[in-house]
């Protein structure tokens, strides 16, 4: 045996190794699909509150304008890319930012 290559100790301890970090990244997965839910529920709530808002007749506080003026084109936000439809397009996403 080589003196360089590793021993079937070394081995077993870099498989061992790369088991735990694709157990740690399949949990880290889990909780982000869990907490995308979450956040997708409470998105659904606010808009079902705004809309039960407005039908009411009530402009929800973020909406309201100051004075009977409507908005103008320049206080209009910007447009907001649509929202990303899947954790890995969310990631790649996320790569493009940092890239």
């Amino acid at each position: 045996m080589d003196s360089d290559s590793p021993g079937p100790d070394e081995v077993d301890r870099l498989r061992a190794e790369r088991d735990e970090w694709r157990r740690r990244a399949e949990v880290a997965e889990a909780i982000a699909a869990e907490r995308l839910a979450r956040a997708e529920t409470a998105e659904r709530a606010l808009t079902a509150a705004e809309a039960a808002l407005h039908s009411l007749g009530q402009v929800p506080p973020r909406a309201a304008t100051t004075g009977d003026q409507p908005p103008s084109a320049a206080d209009a936000p910007e447009p907001v890319p649509p929202r990303p439809r899947s954790l890995i397009e969310r990631w790649r996403r996320y790569t493009d930012t940092i890239n």
